[in-house]
């Protein structure tokens, strides 16, 4: 069984990079469209055997959210309230994988680290975001190849 926090936060973290490039009106937009769907996530069931899937939707998510730190304009607010509700969902369905929906509670204020991120990009410091963004699209590659290539010890083999 795997640990859903650290995917899910670093999922919250993706997300709050990219707004800090946003207007304050298109990141609160997409924030509140993160909390939307990561509630609506917690209402859906997880069908068995599914767990790969959640955990590379997760990580592919990460890799687009902090690939967006590069857009030359920014995320506009369509863009933000999509990638808002998509990152809340998977936050939400990765956390129910190893039945610790409260790690939601833990993951879901990291978006708010858009304020910061904003803060950054105002006093032209906005380098930085790319990058934490560049470091977390790197672990989120890494974990979603170790997800999808059977790697010795993870999975049961014909020893067990």
């Amino acid at each position: 069984m795997r640990d859903s926090l650290l995917p899910a936060a670093m999922l919250c973290v993706s997300l709050a990079l990219p707004l800090g490039f946003a207007t304050a009106r298109t990141a609160a937009a997409a924030v509140a469209a993160s909390l939307a769907g990561a509630g609506l996530a917690l209402l859906l069931p997880i069908p068995p055997g599914h767990e790969d899937v959640i955990f590379s939707g997760c990580w592919f998510s990460t890799l687009i959210l902090t690939a967006c730190v590069h857009l030359p304009r920014g995320l506009a607010r369509a863009g933000a309230l999509a990638l808002g509700a998509n990152a809340g969902l998977w936050a939400g369905q990765v956390v129910q994988t190893d039945g610790h929906a409260s790690n939601l509670l833990i993951a879901l204020p990291l978006v708010l680290l858009c304020v910061p991120a904003r803060w950054l990009v105002q006093a032209e410091r906005g380098i930085a975001l790319k990058v934490v963004a560049s470091w977390l699209m790197a672990i989120a590659g890494m974990e979603m190849v170790l997800t999808l290539i059977p790697t010795p010890g993870y999975m049961p083999d014909h020893m067990d």
